[in-house]
């Protein structure tokens, strides 16, 4: 510990003291200034610069990817202001504002993607954070409901990530690591008058997360378990990524084709099985936009999707040998026709609407004598608007509706020769927003927001948790300064409560949740060559069970603190961030009122990079993460497991990379 803090305070010496400077380095120039040009379509479906967007949002470049080399897109999260990441070997669940799981719109391009929130029995969402860093342009992360513009499933906000940008380089990468890791990748771009084309490619392996059993559970219920019984996690929650991604330009038509292969071990207990899940998302977007005259524009978007999800395990429970086949597979299309009206130069609108279609198979095999099948499909049809006004140059207005309408459809279910089919009810929603913008200067920007959305519930099809969000933001941009504060209050009704209880159904809808917060992050670039970036979010949240019953919620920190610092010295870029995410609560037994495990203590985590450009073209990157190998345990975040002590998180990793750039 003594040589770690050592190590530590040399490299926070170096990076404040040191004071060589190289002008050549190319992603320490006009990083902020970028930033402040860059516009945005994800939030309003308009380009817009960050401070006309009615919503709260962070972007992060390639140049930021690239300072700190992060491994992959669930590490890059976790130093997100305002976010935690907690893998529970099935799904990636996303924390923020108060609460956990997965209930971000995901979009790759634009394109969203996982369309519906149906955790179990079905598909997971691990294939989105397959996405190479390498092939990542810039994330846009909206906080706050996105309903009007992207649906259900944007309860918290919504995660857009840019793999095409015609004006990258070339890139080619190969890295290696302790605990299995391994990555290819490799990038082929080419930029013409009339568009262009980006390929990315790449594969990802990781032994995964290690951690002895005998620290998960109490001692008698260690000792009770069948001999035969998995003992170590050690190799079983290997992950291997492949993944593959085009995107075609021509004038006004776009076409994106993505292809990703995912295979993860999962854990689940007590069944004690030794399993690995095989996961293929295939997906294309066609997309055509135009202009009809200087007042109209137009863009039509169809997605079609397809996701496999496929698990052969063999589960030890007791004397029993169980085996155990599930095969599940979602369908998807989708097309979304809105319009852009610019009325005169105050007044504009959006207008659009989106038809969806859902395919949903499930075919399970249990001890090889219980056939399980489900099938079911629904369409959904929505229509949106949205309209700017512009009092003055100084003060914006915008409000929007979402008119969305699930028509009623059956499930079909079958358990060897019994068939049984149920009925779930239409579910018609009005979603509103509300926003003004008021720009003190050409720095100062005050932004006063209001939203709603919903989604199903994790184990429904008919019930939906739903949330109301009020916010107020203010954004400070400079060449030196950018700060981006908010006070934030959310009202949530209808959520998922999660025991811990092996495979039960382990949910409640009868709670609801109230948050109170406070996030403040600034961004400081003193010199061309130094750059630090810190956040605090301070939060309190409150949930209320058959509202009588005040509870503190599952999986809510109060305190999230984070620090990134980069600073260039010669031809040597050294890097340090810092994440910190206070203690939080076990699941609850809502009969008897007590935690189904311990809490968790505070997690912090320590990640240093350290990368070497040997010429414009050929660099090398050191990249440690939980450089301190702390213990950093949670409550298990799924209802897939009963770990008492908490679940077990990634210990120190190390990678060494190679990047090549033509």
């Amino acid at each position: 510990m003594k040589k770690n803090l050592s190590i530590l305070l040399l490299l926070i010496n170096t990076i404040i003291f040191a004071d060589n400077t190289n002008q050549e380095e190319s992603l320490d120039d006009l990083s902020l200034e970028e930033l402040m040009d860059i516009k945005v379509y994800s939030a309003t479906k308009s380009y817009q610069r960050i401070e006309e967007i009615p919503a709260n949002i962070t972007i992060i470049t390639r140049k930021e990817i690239e300072k700190f080399n992060y491994t992959t897109l669930d590490e890059l999260f976790k130093h997100v202001p305002g976010l935690f990441i907690i893998d529970d070997t099935e799904h990636f669940q996303i924390g923020s504002r108060g609460s956990l799981g997965s209930s971000f719109k995901l979009m790759i391009n634009n394109n969203p993607i996982s369309p519906q929130r149906i955790p179990r029995g079905g598909t997971s969402n691990r294939n989105f954070f397959a996405t190479p860093i390498q092939s990542i342009d810039r994330i846009e992360i909206i906080k706050g409901p996105q309903a009007v513009t992207y649906g259900s499933n944007s309860m918290y906000g919504s995660i857009n990530i840019i793999t095409n940008d015609f004006n990258e380089k070339n890139i080619a990468s190969m890295g290696m690591g302790n605990n299995g890791q391994k990555q290819t990748f490799a990038r082929l771009n080419h930029k013409n008058e009339n568009g262009g084309f980006t390929l990315n490619t790449s594969f990802y392996n990781t032994d995964g997360i290690d951690g002895d059993l005998k620290d998960a559970f109490t001692e008698d219920y260690y000792n009770s378990r069948d001999t035969n019984a998995v003992k170590t996690l050690n190799g079983l929650l290997r992950n291997k990524y492949k993944t593959l991604d085009f995107s075609h330009r021509y004038k006004n038509l776009t076409t994106d084709i993505t292809y990703n292969q995912t295979k993860y071990g999962l854990y689940i207990e007590p069944s004690y099985r030794r399993n690995e899940v095989e996961q293929t998302e295939k997906a294309i977007a066609l997309t055509y936009e135009d202009e009809i005259n200087d007042k109209l524009d137009y863009k039509i978007n169809f997605i079609s999707s397809i996701k496999n999800y496929d698990i052969d395990d063999f589960a030890l429970e007791y004397n029993n040998i169980n085996g155990t086949n599930n095969y599940a597979e979602d369908k998807r299309n989708q097309i979304d026709l809105h319009f852009n009206y610019k009325f005169n130069d105050k007044l504009k609108m959006l207008l659009g609407t989106t038809y969806e279609n859902i395919e949903h198979n499930l075919d399970t095999k249990y001890l090889n004598t219980i056939n399980v099948k489900r099938f079911y499909d629904f369409n959904t049809k929505d229509i949106y608007s949205k309209l700017h006004y512009s009092f003055s140059d100084k003060f914006e207005f915008n409000t929007g509706i979402r008119y969305s309408i699930r028509d009623t459809f059956n499930i079909h279910y079958y358990q060897n020769d019994y068939y049984q089919m149920g009925n779930i009810n239409n579910k018609i929603n009005y979603l509103p927003e509300i926003s003004a913008i008021y720009h003190i200067n050409t720095n100062n920007h005050l932004k006063f927001l209001y939203g709603k959305a919903y989604q199903q519930t994790y184990y429904s099809l008919n019930k939906y948790e739903e949330i109301e969000s009020h916010e107020i933001n203010y954004i400070y941009l400079s060449n030196k300064y950018q700060i981006n504060s908010s006070i934030f209050y959310n009202k949530s009704s209808n959520i998922s409560l999660f025991k811990q209880e092996g495979t039960t159904f382990p949910t409640s809808d009868n709670s609801s949740q109230e948050t109170k917060g406070f996030e403040f992050g600034v961004t400081y670039k003193p010199t061309y060559n130094f750059q630090i970036a810190s956040s605090l979010t301070l939060q309190d949240t409150k949930s209320k069970y058959n509202d009588t019953i005040t509870i503190e919620p599952d999986f809510s920190p109060t305190v999230l603190a984070k620090v990134n610092m980069s600073y260039l010295y010669d031809k040597t870029r050294y890097s340090l961030l810092i994440s910190y995410v206070d203690e939080m609560k076990a699941a609850m037994d809502y009969n008897t009122l007590e935690r189904y495990g311990v809490n968790s203590k505070d997690n912090i985590d320590l990640t240093v990079n350290l990368q070497h450009k040997f010429n414009k073209n050929l660099s090398v990157n050191l990249h440690i993460s939980n450089l301190l190998d702390k213990e950093n345990k949670v409550p298990a975040g799924s209802a897939l497991t009963s770990f008492y002590n908490g679940t077990f998180t990634q210990g120190r990793a190390g990678m060494l990379t190679m990047n090549y750039n033509f």
